[in-house]
């Protein structure tokens, strides 16, 4: 968190602060773990990560601040505002909050009652500050109550006016073993189907994994971030599943509303997973978009994503003992040929583009709600299981429906044809590894 880096920008005098709200200074911050700010209301703990600005077009026309968020509460009904601190007075802008939306479907997976909820608590831009954007936000429970907290409002463009394709984001690694080896492998995999960037998170992580990402991170591919969360809200899924669950959700929202406007497509994924195009002429993720937004025209509907229907490749299978001449095992996916039968059904185990300019909020499978659509459920167009799918790479299952997969594997080599590319990257990469000195 660089807010207190940059906290002195707008204010550097005592005589600054006007009656009403007060920046705070440095001291008066109140921080969790540094990445974390937390105000205690009347009705609740906001523990706050991160605010963007967003300036897709809604219903009312009018720009946002988004605040990234942890509540310990379901549905919070304390009345809150957003102090807007723009560069070019001593005095804030105070909104009251019009919403907090939950980033979570209680009526699917159950709420998280011994813990804290993710919520995107929103403010619109007052109308005489419209098209522009305040420096730092602060949430506060009265309007005028003098803040223990400063956002800084994230609002990154590209610089040529003009999005790239594909941003993956991936949950927080929290990781004993070293799987340097398989997150290269993956990593050039993604590079040659025209992934433009990918952005992790590690709580924890082997010291082979952060070398490994750190290189990355300083060739541009990978955005590392480093994370821990509040120390009442412990990420072990064994104390708390549903926490550990809704602490993911913080990670891939803020790597979404980070890149809104640099990215055309956002994609949640595990380091185990890729979408695979099938056919021959298709080479990348943007040759298979083309061909199922053309298909998808048929329907006159405008969708917002574009989902992948999941196979499983299981490593604990009645081929694992064979070798692959030229392939060495330690290569996860080259090696590994055999998937199951059957996919999963549909709406399980999917992944899924996702537009960025119609998103609002994102699960690790489909988006939840977005923007312009009043219905439950955003518009997504099925990847003709000829053209395209999730290659998932599990080393077991236990529930029912992976179980049933494992049965009488097929052989499916359509990764091969990448097979020398990703072999000479592979290679390439860790030649330049054993000379890598961090920046």
């Amino acid at each position: 968190m660089n807010t207190s880096r940059s906290i002195q920008i707008i204010f550097k005098n005592e005589q600054d602060f006007h009656q009403c709200g007060r920046f705070p200074k440095i001291q008066d911050l109140n921080i969790s773990d540094i990445y974390w700010q937390v105000t205690n209301t009347s009705n609740g703990t906001f523990y706050l990560f991160n605010a963007y600005y967003d300036d897709r077009e809604d219903f009312e026309k009018l720009n946002d601040i988004r605040i990234l968020a942890l509540v310990n509460r379901i549905n919070p009904i304390v009345k809150t505002f957003c102090q807007m601190w723009f560069e070019d007075s001593n005095q804030p802008e105070i909104i009251e909050v019009y919403e907090y939306r939950m980033i979570w479907r209680p009526e699917y997976w159950d709420n998280n009652n011994e813990g804290a909820t993710p919520y995107l608590i929103s403010c619109k831009i007052p109308h005489h500050r419209i098209n522009q954007i305040p420096k730092f936000v602060s949430l506060t429970e009265d309007r005028c109550e003098f803040a223990n907290n400063a956002m800084e409002v994230k609002n990154k463009r590209p610089t040529n006016g003009y999005k790239k394709h594909f941003i993956v984001s991936v949950k927080q690694l929290d990781f004993v073993k070293d799987i340097s080896m398989q997150l290269i492998e993956w990593l050039e995999i993604l590079k040659i189907l025209g992934v433009d960037k990918v952005e992790i998170f590690v709580v924890y992580a082997h010291k082979n994994v952060i070398r490994t990402l750190k290189f990355y991170n300083d060739e541009g591919f990978v955005n590392l971030k480093f994370i821990k969360f509040p120390r009442e809200l412990p990420n072990n899924p064994y104390k708390n599943y549903h926490q550990y669950r809704h602490n993911q959700l913080i990670c891939y929202h803020d790597t979404f509303y980070e890149n809104i406007n640099l990215y055309e497509f956002y994609i949640p994924m595990d380091i185990d997973e890729i979408i695979l195009p099938i056919r021959e002429e298709d080479k990348t993720w943007q040759d298979l978009l083309k061909r199922t937004i053309e298909k998808s025209r048929n329907d006159t509907i405008d969708y917002e994503c574009y989902t992948a229907i999941n196979q499983y490749f299981l490593l604990k299978n009645v081929h694992e003992n064979e070798t692959i001449k030229g392939i060495p095992k330690t290569m996860r996916f080259l090696s590994n040929i055999y998937r199951a039968a059957n996919k999963t059904s549909k709406g399980s185990h999917l992944k899924t583009f996702m537009r960025t300019d119609r998103v609002m909020l994102v699960h690790n499978h489909l988006p939840i709600k977005c923007l312009k659509n009043e219905s439950k459920f955003c518009k997504y167009f099925y990847i003709d299981d000829q053209d395209g799918f999730l290659a998932h790479y599990r080393d077991d299952c236990n529930d029912l429906e992976c179980k049933e997969s494992k049965l009488n594997p097929v052989k499916d080599t359509t990764l091969w044809k990448y097979k020398e590319e990703i072999l000479r990257n592979f290679n390439k990469t860790i030649e330049r590894l054993r000379n890598y000195k961090e920046i």
